[in-house]
């Protein structure tokens, strides 16, 4: 797999921005630049169409239909649009979320307060169900649920919190973006009412090319407020007196897009579709290789790989010398405040994951 993609060397962050597929420029030159070169403002229908094969190759990929996604510039504007477009209950002024969130939700759903909401964080470990039922109550709007925490790569119990929710009136709201592309996203089987993701990470699709999943009900519950000419029933109406919301999820994409992004996800997805359940399957037996060198008590992500992401986090005690250890020996990684971050990808040598084993394995043994 490899082969397929332009992979830096010793690179375990995927987790950050996923390698870029090798025939990426070229299918980007063909279905932006080059009919823009060609056609100047005639090359609209022809980046409507990426834009429209997006929509679709990503509905393929989770399982849904079409009309259930729509394109976003990035996760937080689709978290916004969500908030904004809610019908009003006004006995239910609480957005659930968590302190393990990326900051992006808390920074976004916090100006909700503007409208009359209250934020309220689960307490205790996110990831024991009964913990998100003491939080829920006939006063919350939304919840939000992130799927595979970025800082410990912890799965959370999606589906079960869903379940509660709609057993209390409440929407929600589950963030796929450092899971999707790597482990199952069964939305069908969550019945979430919405999810936002990213092609950034796990998908390789680059920056730019988000998207939003709106459940059939919901759309007919929705009217959000960020709206543009491409969230209308017909954009090339162009009255501007007259607005109807488009039927399905595109009522929430807004102005003019930029079709690029697109491109790039389109052409990573089309990949993906023949590729994905063997980069998931030799990720976990990656990341449980390295596992089997590393002490449980330096481990932050979990052990076992159903109840993990695709990043392995580690907190060693002596981080300082682990860092220079991971330099010297050529690693790409990041930090959180929770610990080191490496993941692995289907597209990660062999060789790669062998060196950063041996280093593991000797930095603990000598620990």
């Amino acid at each position: 797999m490899k082969s397929f993609f332009h992979t830096p060397e010793l690179y375990f962050l995927s987790h950050s921005v996923g390698c870029l597929p090798k025939t990426t420029p070229s299918f980007v030159n063909e279905v932006f630049f080059q009919i823009w070169q060609e056609l100047g403002g005639g090359a609209w229908p022809g980046w409507l169409d990426t834009i429209n094969a997006f929509r679709e190759e990503m509905a393929i990929f989770l399982n849904v239909t079409q009309a259930d996604i729509c394109p976003q510039t990035n996760v937080t504007s689709a978290l916004t649009k969500i908030i904004y477009a809610l019908p009003s209950r006004p006995k239910r002024k609480i957005i659930l979320l968590t302190e393990q969130d990326f900051p992006t939700v808390g920074f976004a759903l916090k100006q909700a307060e503007r409208a009359g909401y209250e934020l309220r964080f689960v307490k205790g470990d996110v990831a024991d169900i009964q913990n998100w039922h003491n939080a829920m109550d006939d006063g919350v709007q939304l919840v939000h649920i992130t799927h595979a925490l970025s800082n410990t790569s912890h799965l959370l119990p999606v589906g079960p919190i869903c379940e509660y929710a709609r057993k209390l009136g409440i929407f929600s709201i589950v963030d796929i973006a450092q899971s999707v592309g790597i482990v199952p996203v069964p939305l069908a089987r969550w019945q979430a009412d919405f999810a936002t993701g990213t092609s950034v990470k796990f998908l390789c699709g680059g920056p730019g090319a988000c998207f939003l999943y709106v459940a059939p009900e919901m759309v007919r519950q929705c009217r959000p407020i960020d709206v543009g000419w491409f969230s209308h029933e017909n954009p090339f109406e162009l009255d501007i007196h007259q607005f109807r919301y488009a039927p399905d999820a595109l009522r929430f994409f807004g102005g003019t897009p930029s079709p690029a992004p697109f491109g790039a996800a389109v052409n990573a997805l089309q990949f993906w579709q023949d590729n994905h359940e063997e980069a998931a399957h030799s990720t976990q037996k990656a990341l449980t290789h390295l596992t089997d060198v590393v002490p449980e008590t330096v481990l932050v992500s979990p052990k076992r790989a159903e109840q993990r992401g695709g990043t392995l986090v580690l907190a060693p005690t002596d981080s300082e010398a682990f860092s220079n250890a991971l330099v010297k020996s050529g690693i790409k990684y990041d930090t959180r405040k929770e610990g080191f971050r490496f993941s692995v990808h289907g597209y990660t040598p062999k060789d790669d994951i062998e060196h950063l084993r041996d280093i593991l394995k000797t930095f603990f043994k000598q620990g």
